[in-house]
């Protein structure tokens, strides 16, 4: 086989070093052709698609105004009973198909797992678009910039803001980013 690569590939009288660099520079080209079209392909949404919810709220959003505190992880929450969480979403307004999926999994986590929090009360779900003018104030506050997913969490009269940021390896697989999600859910107000 390696005899009819080579018969087919090869030209008499040609120099081997430019055409290794021809054969380079078109790969290249093909190959950044691809990557472009990948990221901008996923941008564009066709007419028939149903656009985005924004603004959606399932629950009831904590209304206190509670001091609040960043935190990088749950392991650093302290000791106490949690009384309520917001699950809150950003997505800026031109969205690829992992902030799509974030979304929808997010949301269905919420929906399935732990309606009986959102009825009670104790959960809600929120999601925002960091380019609307009128969620301004709301992304400043968890130091949204770009799609991003964070909780809220009220333990005596403290809200700890929290991001999830581990999400993003689990975009292209619904079921590890659902259970990666309600693991943490979990360990605030308990299995889902």
């Amino acid at each position: 086989m390696s005899i009819w690569l080579g018969f087919l590939f090869r030209r008499p009288h040609t120099n081997t070093k430019k055409s290794a660099w021809m054969w380079l520079v078109l790969a290249l080209l093909f190959g950044g052709g691809l990557v472009v079209f990948s990221i901008l392909r996923p941008m564009k949404q066709t007419a028939g698609e149903a656009a985005p919810s924004a603004g959606v709220v399932l629950g009831t959003p904590l209304q206190v105004a509670a001091p609040t505190r960043r935190i990088g992880d749950l392991s650093e929450l302290p000791k106490g009973e949690v009384g309520h969480v917001d699950v809150v979403y950003f997505h800026r307004t031109e969205r690829c198909t992992s902030c799509l999926n974030a979304e929808s999994y997010t949301r269905e986590t919420v929906e399935k797992y732990y309606a009986d929090q959102v009825q009670r009360g104790r959960m809600s779900f929120q999601v925002y678009d960091v380019g609307k003018a009128e969620n301004a104030a709301l992304a400043r506050k968890f130091d949204a910039a770009g799609s991003s997913l964070y909780l809220g969490v009220l333990i005596e009269g403290t809200e700890y803001l929290c991001p999830v940021q581990d999400i993003w390896l689990y975009t292209t697989n619904k079921y590890v980013f659902i259970a990666k999600l309600k693991e943490k859910l979990a360990s605030l107000v308990g299995s889902g």
